[in-house]
């Protein structure tokens, strides 16, 4: 039996959804860790807290093993993207594509309000409004620029005063970065 990731503020600092749900995996390097998407249930628990899905319960709220396999392959997607966009390269076509494919798939379930925000009835529509997002930041970058934690690899919109973030975290990365670094000194 697998344990349920406990989504808490950790796990929501990347400054966008899209890049959030792009760092649902333990760590991206120095290599693949551990899917934190254990089940359907805990798929749902996500897209709940990141307000995806809607408040009431029901058929709509129902998540299979078919929208589990579309969330990964969508965070597939995502890491391609996000990973050319920080590294100033050409954004993959079938990437793009993929994205845009997602989008068009799910748009009958979201409704987009006059303000732009939007609301999807099912977890299709919550992938939707994902894929949805990280269109908006490729073709309309942060100024901050996209970047990876050199750590684990998650992604985050550098929004700190001098445009020097290193960490997905102080709180998590930052501090091992710190006590790795005292202890190669003081070793």
């Amino acid at each position: 039996m697998t344990a349920a990731t406990a989504w808490g503020e950790d796990h929501f600092i990347a400054g966008d959804v899209a890049l959030d749900f792009a760092n649902t995996v333990y760590r991206r390097w120095p290599e693949l860790g551990t899917d934190l998407y254990t089940s359907t249930d805990v798929l749902g628990t996500w897209l709940d807290r990141a307000h995806l899905l809607p408040a009431s319960s029901g058929a709509s709220r129902v998540i299979t093993d078919r929208d589990l396999e579309n969330a990964r392959a969508l965070r597939r997607l995502l890491w391609q993207v996000f990973d050319a966009q920080k590294d100033g390269q050409t954004i993959p076509a079938g990437a793009f594509a993929g994205l845009l494919g997602i989008a068009s798939h799910g748009s009958a379930h979201v409704a987009v309000s006059p303000d732009g925000s939007m609301t999807s009835s099912n977890t299709d529509g919550a992938l939707a409004i994902l894929a949805l997002r990280a269109i908006t930041l490729v073709l309309n970058p942060p100024p901050q620029g996209i970047r990876a934690c050199d750590r684990c690899g998650w992604f985050f919109i550098d929004s700190s005063r001098g445009r020097r973030r290193r960490w997905c975290s102080m709180k998590i990365c930052g501090n091992q970065a710190k006590a790795a670094r005292y202890r190669s000194t003081h070793s």
